[in-house]
C-alpha cells in the first residue's frame, strides 16, 4: 500500500502552479466580455478612502483631543502613554495609512487595558480599548463595560457628543454581531442618533469644510432608525445657516430614500401594498432630484452617485441612467467607494433582475483591478457571500471557471499583500483563502494552505463556515481529497450513511492507514462515530467520554477541550461555542448527564443541543436550555435553535453552578429534566410560525450557548446515551362522552404520567446514589435507595412519606424537591386537559355528576392552609446557596455572607410571620421576590424595600427578639412587628416560587436567627 509522507506534499505543490492560476486574468477579461461586463478603471485623479481618512483622523483630533489634554493633566506620569495609544487608535479608526505597523488591535488591547488598570479611566481611552478588546478578540463583556462606564463618566461632559455618538455606534456593533433582538439594537440606533444631533448643528464640531464627514456621521446614524424617529429633526438639520449647499442636498435626498423605503420594506414586490408602492416611487423621485443636484455641485464626490444607483435599482431613474452610468460616475470620484460597489452589487442579484452570471462578472472585474490594498477588498469577500446566498448549489458554483481561478487569484492576494492593515488580516486572509478553495473544491490549494493555519481557523473565517461545514470536515476532507483518496473515502461515506457500520469502519480505517502520523481529524471522528452507533444500537448505556483529541466531537466553533478523565470542558472567550457529537442518535434516546459552571456570572447557563441536522443552507435542532434567571432563581425552556420556541419557560430555584440533566425522547417528543424536575415533558417543538419541529433518525446531540463568558470554564461531565426503542402505535384518544368514560381516562392518564415520573426520577436516583458512595457519603446514599424503593410501585410518592434529608444531604433534598414539583406540575396538567373534556359535557344529563367530578378532581388543590417551613416533612424544600447555616425544627441561624432559599408555590394573598433576632451586622434579609424586608440603610433599623416615599424605617436592637409578620395582599406588602403595623410597601407581582433568606452578604457578614417561620393564607 502507498503512504503519503504529508510534509512532502506542499513542495510539490510549490514546484509548479497551475495553468488555470496562470491564465486567471486572461479568463476573467473573457467572461466579461460575454457578459458585456466592462472593467473598472482607476480614472485620473480619483480618490481612495486613505485620501479621505487623512482629513478624518486630524478632524478627530482636533475635535476630540483638547478636552483629552486638560484630563491627562490628572494622570502625569501616564500622558506620553495615553496621548501615544490614543493617537494609533484614532488612526486606526480612521483608517489612516501611515499607523504603526507594529500596533495593531492586539497590542493596542493592552495598552488600553494597562491604562485603564492605573486608573486612566478618560472616556476617549475607555472607548479606543473597548474598540480595542472587540476587534482583537471579540471580548464582550470587557468591552460593554469599558463602554457603559464611558458613557456615564463625568468627564463624558467635556467632549461633543460625537463621542457619545461613537460610544453608541460601537454598542450597535457589539449587538448586531451578538444577536441581540431588533428592540435592543433600534434602542441604541436610536440613541446614537440623538447624541450625533447634538453635536451635528455646531460650527465648532462640523465646520463646513467638514461637510463630507458630517454626511459620512449621520448617515452611519440613519441607517437604522426609522423615517419617523428623524426625519422632522434632519429637515430642521437642514436649515442650519452655515451647511454647505451639498450637505443640505444630501441630507435633504437621504431623508426622502430614507421615507420611500420605509414605505416599500425589504420584503420582495409582492409584499408591497400598491398604496406603499406609489409613496415608494414618489419619494425616491423627490430624492432622486437632491442627488442629482448634489452630483452637479460635487461631481468629484462619491455619495450622490453611489445613490443614484438604489434610485435606478428600483426603476426610478430617468431613461438616460443606468446602474453602470452612476458605478463608473462614483467611482471615478472615489475609486473605493464602498457604498457604491454594495449598491451596485445588491442590484445585480437575481431578486433586483439580475443575475448570478452578472455578480460573478462584477467579482472579475473587482479582482482585475488587483488593488488588494483599498477598500475593493470588502467588495470581493461580500460578493463571495452573496454568491453563496443566491445559489442553490454554492460549491459548484464557485467551482466553475473562471471564478474558482479568479478567486483563488484574489484571495492570495489578499493574502500575502504588504499593504499595513492586510498585514493585520493576513492570519484570517489565508484562512479564507484555503476554506474557499475546499468549497471549490480545490483540495491541493486548500491543503496547502491550511497547512500553514493554526487550528482553530480565526474567528473572521469561522463566521464564513455554517455548522454544516464544521473546521474538521473542511482540513480533513481538503487532505484525502488532496491526496486522491476521493474513491475510497466515498465508498467508506456511502456505506456509513447505509448503516452498513462494520464495512464502514473497516474502509474508514484503510483510509486512515495510508497516511505517515497522525491522519487528519474526520478519519478518526468518522472511525469513532461507527464504533459508537454500533454500541448505541444494542440499547445499552453507552458513555459519551470527551477524550483529549475530541475524536468522538465535531468542533463547530468555540474552545473545548476533553480531558483524561473524560470530561468535557468549554473555556470562555467571551462568544459562542458549539460542538456536536458525532454519532447519529436518531429521534428515539435517552440522555443524562451534569455540567458545572465555574468562574462566571450566575446568568450564564448552557443549551443541550438534541435533533441537531443539517441540509443545503438550513440548519435545526431544539437546545434543552438553561441561565440564570436572577439571583435565586435558573429558568429553563425548550429553544428552536437559539429562539424560544412555544414551551414555556419554568422557573426553578438557582442550585448554584452544578446542574443535572436528563432527556428522555420518543419519536422526537421531548422530555427535558433538570436538576430532576420536568422543564418538559412528552413536547412537541413549534417556533414562532408554528412550523413542527422533525427529529430526524441521522440526527445527533451536543453543547453549545451563544454567550460563553471570557475565562469561564463549563466542564460537562459523566454523559451516556441509550437507544430506546420506537413507542408503539399511539392508542386512539378517549373521547370522554360520558361521566364513565371521563373518570377512567383521567385515572388512566395520573397512572401514566405517574409512572413515567418515577422511571424516570428512580433512574435519576441510582445514578445519584453511585456518585455518592464514590464520595463516602453512604448515610446520604442510602437514604436516596430507601426512596427509589417507594419509586418501584407506581404509585404517588407522599411528601409525609419521604425520607427526611438532614441539613447537609443536598443532593437528597435536590431530588426530592425535584420530584415534589414534577408531580404536582404533571397532575396539573392532567387537570387543565380532562377539565377541558369535562365542560362539553355540561350540558348533557348527567351535569350534576360532572359538575361533582370536576370539583372533587379536576380543579387545582388549595394551597396547604399553613405551612410551618422548619417542620421535618418540609426538609428537602430548603436549599443552601452561601455562608453557614444551621436549621433545627424550631430555628434557621445564618452567618456570614449567607444566602437560603426555600421553595413554595404561593400567590397573594399569604401572610409569612416568624421571629428574628439579629446577633450581629446589619444586613438581615428576607426576599420574596422583587419585594425585601431587609436592613438597607447601613445601620441597625428594618423597613420594606424598594422603599416607598415617606415610609418609616425601625430602629431595632442586636440580640433582641421581634416578631414580624408580612401580609402580603394584592396591592401591597404590610409590615408589623411585634403585632402592630408599621409601614406598608409594594405589592409582590407574580407568583412566589422562592423565598430567600440572608443573614448578612460581603458588606456585613453578620449572623442572623430566624425563629417559627410560617406562612398561611391571609383572608
Amino acid at each position: 500500500m502507498k503512504m503519503i509522507h504529508a510534509l512532502l506534499w506542499p513542495l510539490l505543490l510549490l514546484s509548479h502552479a497551475t495553468a488555470a492560476e496562470t491564465d486567471w486574468r486572461k479568463a476573467a477579461r473573457e467572461f466579461m466580455a460575454g457578459q458585456d461586463f466592462a472593467p473598472i478603471e482607476i480614472k485620473p485623479g480619483t480618490r481612495f478612502e486613505t485620501d479621505r481618512a487623512r482629513p478624518r483622523f486630524a478632524w478627530m483630533q482636533r475635535v476630540l483631543m483638547p478636552a483629552f489634554e486638560k484630563h491627562l493633566e490628572k494622570w502625569p506620569q501616564y500622558a506620553d502613554a495615553a496621548r501615544s495609544f490614543a493617537k494609533q487608535a484614532l488612526m486606526i479608526k480612521a483608517g489612516h495609512p501611515d499607523v504603526d505597523h507594529s500596533r495593531p488591535w492586539e497590542v493596542l488591547a493592552q495598552e488600553g487595558t494597562a491604562l485603564i488598570r492605573n486608573h486612566v479611566d478618560d472616556p476617549l481611552i475607555l472607548w479606543l480599548t473597548a474598540a480595542a478588546v472587540w476587534e482583537f478578540r471579540e471580548g464582550t463583556h470587557e468591552a460593554r463595560d469599558h463602554l457603559s462606564k464611558a458613557s456615564r463618566h463625568r468627564m463624558i461632559r467635556d467632549y461633543p457628543s460625537v463621542l457619545p455618538s461613537y460610544i453608541q455606534a460601537e454598542l450597535r456593533d457589539i449587538a448586531i454581531q451578538r444577536y441581540s433582538s431588533q428592540e435592543t439594537i433600534s434602542r441604541i440606533n436610536l440613541a446614537l442618533f440623538k447624541e450625533l444631533m447634538k453635536s451635528a448643528p455646531d460650527q465648532a464640531v462640523y465646520g463646513p469644510q467638514d461637510d463630507e464627514l458630517l454626511y459620512d456621521d449621520l448617515g452611519h446614524a440613519m441607517g437604522g432608525v426609522q423615517s419617523k424617529d428623524c426625519s422632522a429633526e434632519l429637515a430642521q438639520l437642514c436649515t442650519t445657516s452655515h451647511f454647505t449647499p451639498w450637505l443640505r442636498e444630501m441630507l435633504h435626498g437621504r431623508i426622502q430614500n430614507h421615507i420611500a423605503w420605509d414605505y416599500r420594506g425589504g420584503g420582495y414586490v409582492s409584499t408591497v401594498s400598491e398604496e406603499n408602492g406609489r409613496k415608494f416611487e414618489e419619494h425616491q423621485i423627490k430624492a432622486r432630484a437632491h442627488f442629482l443636484m448634489a452630483w452637479e455641485l460635487h461631481p468629484d464626490r462619491a455619495p450622490a452617485a453611489a445613490s443614484m444607483i438604489d434610485i435606478v435599482k428600483c426603476g426610478h431613474g430617468r431613461p438616460e441612467d443606468s446602474l453602470r452610468l452612476w458605478f463608473d460616475r462614483a467611482t471615478s470620484a472615489e475609486f473605493d467607494d464602498y457604498s457604491a460597489y454594495e449598491n451596485y452589487l445588491w442590484a445585480l442579484r437575481p431578486r433586483w433582475g439580475g443575475s448570478l452570471e452578472k455578480m460573478k462578472a462584477f467579482y472579475c472585474a473587482c479582482a482585475l483591478t488587483e488593488r488588494h490594498d483599498t477598500g475593493v477588498a470588502k467588495a470581493l469577500r461580500k460578493t463571495l457571500e452573496y454568491l453563496e446566498e443566491d445559489s442553490q448549489d454554492s460549491r459548484s458554483l464557485l467551482s466553475r471557471s473562471p471564478l474558482r481561478e479568479v478567486m483563488t487569484a484574489s484571495l492570495r492576494s489578499l493574502a500575502t499583500s504588504q499593504q499595513v492593515y492586510r498585514l493585520w488580516e493576513h492570519p484570517w486572509r489565508l484562512a479564507d483563502l484555503g476554506l474557499m478553495a475546499w468549497k471549490a473544491s480545490d483540495y491541493e490549494t486548500a491543503y496547502e494552505t491550511f497547512q500553514q493555519v493554526p487550528v482553530p481557523f480565526p474567528r473572521q473565517t469561522r463566521r464564513w463556515l455554517s455548522l454544516q461545514a464544521n473546521e474538521t470536515d473542511v482540513r480533513g476532507q481538503s487532505a484525502v481529497f488532496a491526496f486522491g483518496l476521493n474513491a475510497e473515502w466515498e465508498v467508506a461515506e456511502e456505506n456509513y450513511q447505509l448503516g452498513k457500520l462494520d464495512e464502514a469502519l473497516q474502509s474508514f480505517q484503510d483510509i486512515a492507514s495510508r497516511f505517515q502520523g497522525e491522519p487528519p481529524a474526520l478519519l478518526l471522528q468518522r472511525i469513532a462515530a461507527c464504533k459508537f452507533e454500533k454500541a448505541f444500537a444494542s440499547g445499552q448505556w453507552v458513555p459519551l467520554p470527551a477524550t483529549p483529541d475530541l475524536s468522538g466531537w465535531y468542533h463547530r466553533s468555540g474552545f473545548w477541550k476533553g480531558l483524561p478523565t473524560g470530561t468535557l470542558v468549554n473555556t470562555g472567550h467571551d462568544g459562542a461555542a458549539y460542538l456536536l457529537h458525532n454519532g447519529r442518535v436518531g429521534s428515539s434516546f435517552e440522555l443524562s448527564g451534569l455540567y458545572q459552571i465555574k468562574n462566571a456570572p450566575g446568568t450564564q447557563g448552557l443549551s443541550i443541543m438534541i435533533g441537531y441536522h443539517s441540509t443545503f443552507n438550513h440548519e435545526d435542532w431544539v437546545g434543552c436550555n438553561q441561565w440564570g434567571h436572577s439571583s435565586s432563581e435558573d429558568a429553563a425552556t425548550l429553544l428552536r435553535r437559539a429562539y424560544l420556541s412555544d414551551a414555556p419557560q419554568i422557573r426553578l430555584p438557582a442550585n448554584g453552578q452544578v446542574h443535572r440533566f436528563h432527556i428522555i425522547c420518543h419519536a422526537g417528543a421531548i422530555t427535558y429534566r433538570l436538576d430532576h424536575r420536568d422543564i418538559a415533558v412528552d413536547r412537541r417543538v413549534t417556533d414562532e410560525a408554528g412550523n413542527a419541529f422533525e427529529m430526524r433518525e441521522d440526527s445527533v446531540i451536543g453543547f453549545c450557548s451563544q454567550m460563553f463568558r471570557d475565562n469561564s470554564e463549563t466542564h460537562i461531565r459523566h454523559l451516556a446515551i441509550r437507544k430506546l426503542d420506537p413507542p408503539a402505535a399511539t392508542e386512539k384518544e378517549i373521547n370522554a362522552g360520558s361521566l364513565e368514560a371521563l373518570r377512567s381516562g383521567f385515572a388512566k392518564d395520573c397512572r401514566d404520567s405517574l409512572r413515567d415520573l418515577n422511571a424516570a426520577s428512580l433512574l435519576e436516583a441510582g445514578q445519584l446514589a453511585d456518585e455518592l458512595r464514590r464520595e463516602r457519603k453512604t448515610a446520604e446514599a442510602g437514604k436516596i435507595m430507601a426512596f427509589a424503593g417507594l419509586l418501584k410501585q407506581d404509585t404517588r410518592v407522599q411528601a409525609a412519606d419521604m425520607p427526611v434529608p438532614a441539613a447537609d444531604e443536598v443532593a437528597l433534598s435536590a431530588l426530592l424537591r425535584g420530584y415534589h414539583a414534577s408531580q404536582a406540575a404533571r397532575l396539573l396538567t392532567t387537570q387543565n386537559k380532562w377539565k377541558a373534556k369535562a365542560l362539553k359535557l355540561l350540558g348533557s344529563a348527567e351535569q350534576s355528576q360532572v359538575e361533582a367530578f370536576i370539583l372533587a378532581e379536576l380543579e387545582p388543590n388549595p394551597a396547604p392552609q399553613t405551612e410551618e417551613l422548619l417542620a421535618p416533612g418540609n426538609a428537602f424544600k430548603w436549599l443552601p446557596q452561601a455562608g453557614e447555616w444551621t436549621r433545627t425544627a424550631d430555628v434557621l441561624t445564618g452567618s456570614g455572607d449567607s444566602t437560603m432559599l426555600y421553595e413554595l408555590s404561593r400567590k397573594p394573598p399569604f401572610q409569612i410571620d416568624f421571629d428574628i433576632n439579629v446577633l450581629n451586622g446589619n444586613r438581615p434579609r428576607l426576599l420574596m421576590g422583587k419585594v425585601k424586608f431587609a436592613n438597607e440603610a447601613g445601620k441597625p433599623t428594618f423597613g420594606l424595600y424598594p422603599q416607598p416615599k415617606g415610609e418609616k424605617l425601625f430602629d431595632y436592637e442586636h440580640s433582641k427578639l421581634y416578631h414580624i409578620t408580612l401580609k402580603a395582599t394584592t396591592d401591597k406588602t404590610e409590615l408589623l412587628i411585634d403585632g402592630s403595623h408599621f409601614c406598608d410597601g409594594p405589592k409582590i407581582e407574580s407568583d412566589l416560587n422562592v423565598l430567600q433568606f440572608r443573614a448578612g452578604d460581603w458588606s456585613s457578614k453578620g449572623k442572623t436567627e430566624f425563629h417559627k417561620i410560617r406562612i398561611s393564607p391571609l383572608h
